[in-house]
């Protein structure tokens, strides 16, 4: 451990109240927080050194964070989830009974900071037929989809491939096996997983985001499983960003500030009634675009 005087550099692995589980090196340990304005999400960098007002080591500044992740909460606050992210995995699998809105919100918040992202239906030992036409649609419109089976180990090693290199937040509605995919590329994680409850809704087996490193330049975040999610509304036109084949399409429109609602020519809806752009992909647009409008001051 460092003598007072010195400050040493630390990586946030689970932030949980006024305390935080760093990664210093090799050397994992806990660490409190100095100062009542200081906040740490999972995947900080941070700057922390031995206090002995403390008690031992503290967290005594944040580095400024190349990304973060967030979700509004329940008030419609910007909620951090994990930060400086070089990847974001949304997993799904076929039960419980995917939440194709889920998957588009998070695909939209990732879009917004140009954050790479990856599909990874799992439990495909279950069979993933009933998934695959959503699933082209996903293809088609450029995210890489890849199928595994955790339990088994189908897929993993093309997996960890994949998420070589950066750090990578693994999301998804709970039950569709995140922890099992984190136990499967990384063994001593040892993170718990549990089986689904009998009305087929998984229930939280995580409880806040935690960073897993999988070699010396890659790492993977297990974060809590959700039942819903949205990216802030501060993010500007995250609804229509975030939906590529809508962005691209809505550039023609009639009017700049079409909302492909209702307006006259909009160039969106016409290719929605010609089956160019999937209907159920312009409905969870207009759900989120929706969400935001209610959400907008008076």
């Amino acid at each position: 451990m460092n003598t007072p005087a010195e400050t040493a550099d630390g990586i946030v692995l689970a932030s949980y109240g006024r305390g935080a589980l760093v990664l210093a090196g090799d050397e994992q340990f806990h660490c409190s927080l100095t100062g009542r304005k200081l906040r740490l999400v999972c995947g900080d960098r941070i700057g922390w050194r031995q206090m002995p007002s403390a008690n031992g080591p503290a967290v005594v500044s944040v580095a400024p964070r190349r990304n973060v992740i967030e979700r509004i909460d329940a008030r419609g606050r910007a909620e951090a989830v994990a930060a400086n992210i070089g990847r974001l995995a949304i997993v799904v699998a076929p039960e419980p009974q995917p939440d194709w809105y889920l998957i588009d919100r998070y695909w939209a918040a990732a879009r917004q900071q140009d954050i790479e992202t990856l599909l990874i239906p799992n439990k495909r030992d279950l069979g993933l037929d009933a998934l695959q036409a959503e699933l082209e649609v996903y293809r088609g419109l450029g995210l890489p989809c890849l199928e595994i089976a955790a339990h088994s180990g189908a897929g993993i090693d093309e997996l960890a491939r994949a998420l070589a290199g950066g750090a990578t937040l693994l999301v998804g509605q709970s039950g569709v096996g995140k922890s099992s995919i984190v136990n499967a590329l990384a063994p001593e994680a040892a993170a718990q997983t549990a089986a689904l409850t009998r009305d087929d809704e998984g229930r939280h087996t995580t409880t806040t985001a935690r960073w897993y490193r999988l070699a010396q330049d890659a790492a993977i975040v297990d974060a809590p499983g959700v039942r819903d999610f949205a990216p802030p509304a501060h993010l500007m036109r995250a609804a229509e960003r975030g939906f590529v084949e809508i962005h691209a399409i809505g550039v023609g429109c009639r009017f700049n500030d079409c909302r492909h609602f209702d307006e006259p020519g909009c160039c969106v809806q016409t290719a929605v009634a010609a089956g160019k752009i999937s209907a159920r992909r312009y409905e969870s647009y207009r759900r989120l675009a929706r969400l935001y409008e209610d959400l907008a001051p008076p």
